[in-house]
């Protein structure tokens, strides 16, 4: 049985106008788009092939954890050399150590040194560029911190390494709910960046909550980039002993591959993977008002990809059986089925939302051993995504319970033809 992710209810917020900020993203992952292939022969399964109960909901890297829990929106990818600023000198001695101190709720006081929040900087670096969105939380020695609060310490970071000085008290921050953006490319200098970090500090100190966007010369930043951008400031410290001189913008939408809801799919090579089938009943009521449920609120179609995948992972536990035999209706109302069920259940709600989606079939090493496997693919901004819901270890675009390296394709699918 798989766990039951909670997903936080978020608070709204948004800056004064007279905020300045910066965001920072730039390309999007990496993702295998595969051509259509059409193979003959029965699908096979054997039992436990699938029910790895180990949930990799901690990313390790370089000695520390975040957490790889669900996103509040679509995340982003980074280029490392986007900060990477010719000139400049260092602003703070390298090696030096300011104490930034938390308060819980509870009244415990945790304490942070410069090279805990560089290297926590680094980590939230490194798992957005490796997963395309926020972590939850990121631990910080002993000590686990929401993405709001982690915000506000990576800002006191960046003031401190230009050679501020003071302490920092963090209790029960909220976070946005409705994070926006309209902003174009460009880049921002220090002094803007600075006086952005300055100005949400103020503004959270002042409010206990975080912002949905904030103003800045290029546009209005969303949340999630200010996240990602300060991370990126506080890493370059940590690798060249002084601030970057600017920091390069994009949109956060632009470097998720979202796309507004009102998406029209006009190439003819993708209707086939719009249409209803027998198995995949996405112009039935029941799976239409699932689908509209699972991505009520999401403004991209990662956003709604990514959720409607969720939902499957999260609410539809594996059992094994050979090919077809429940559809997508089926699996939902049992709320059990085997790799091609769960495929249909996760095609027609896809389809259903208006998002191409299609089946793949191959042999596939598990941990258990090698197998005949079936999972869906779903189709946003121009890149087909796995979207394989059998295992809690696997997320949307990523699969984890089987070796993509050693994989056998036999087809790929509008229908599943077992």
């Amino acid at each position: 049985m798989k766990k039951k992710w909670v997903v936080l209810m978020l608070f709204t917020l948004t800056l004064s106008s007279g905020m300045t900020t910066i965001a920072a993203a730039d390309q999007p992952g990496n993702q295998t788009v595969l051509a259509d292939q059409s193979a003959t022969g029965n699908h096979t399964e054997a039992t436990g092939n699938h029910t790895e109960n180990t949930d990799k909901n901690i990313a390790q890297t370089n000695g520390g954890q975040i957490a790889a829990g669900e996103p509040t929106s679509a995340g982003t990818v980074a280029s490392t050399t986007s900060t990477k600023a010719a000139g400049g000198s260092s602003t703070k001695a390298a090696g030096s150590s300011t104490t930034v101190k938390t308060t819980t709720s509870a009244g415990s006081t945790s304490t942070f040194s410069d090279s805990q929040i560089k290297d926590a900087a680094e980590r939230v670096k490194n798992f957005i560029e490796k997963n395309d969105r926020l972590p939850n939380y990121v631990t910080i020695g002993s000590r686990q911190v929401s993405m709001s609060q982690y915000l506000q310490l990576v800002n006191q970071e960046t003031l401190n390494l230009y050679g501020s000085s003071g302490s920092l008290t963090v209790g029960s921050v909220s976070k946005p709910t409705n994070p926006t953006e309209s902003v174009k490319s460009g880049n921002i200098l220090k002094s803007e960046y600075l006086k952005l970090a300055r100005n949400i500090l103020n503004f959270m100190n002042s409010n206990g909550r975080a912002p949905n966007y904030a103003y800045s010369s290029l546009g209005t930043i969303r949340y999630e980039s200010l996240v990602y951008m300060f991370s990126r400031v506080v890493a370059f410290y940590g690798d060249n002993s002084r601030l970057p001189n600017y920091v390069s913008v994009k949109s956060w939408t632009s470097q998720t591959g979202g796309t507004t809801p009102g998406d029209t799919i006009t190439d003819p090579a993708l209707q086939k993977y719009l249409v209803a089938t027998a198995n995949a009943q996405s112009t039935s009521s029941t799976i239409k008002n699932l689908a509209a449920s699972i991505t009520s609120g999401k403004t991209t179609t990662y956003a709604k990809a990514q959720a409607i995948f969720n939902w499957v992972r999260d609410h539809v536990s594996y059992s094994f059986y050979y090919n077809t035999q429940k559809g997508a209706l089926g699996a939902y109302s049992s709320r059990s089925a085997n790799c091609c069920d769960m495929a249909h259940l996760v095609v027609a709600l896809a389809r259903a939302a208006n998002i191409p989606a299609r089946y793949q079939h191959g042999t596939c090493t598990f941990s258990s051993g090698t197998f005949g496997h079936v999972w869906a693919q779903l189709y946003v901004s121009g890149k087909w995504y796995y979207a394989d819901a059998v295992s809690s270890r696997n997320s949307f675009g990523t699969i984890n319970n089987w070796n993509l390296n050693t994989y056998t394709l036999h087809g790929t699918y509008a229908a599943l033809p077992f």
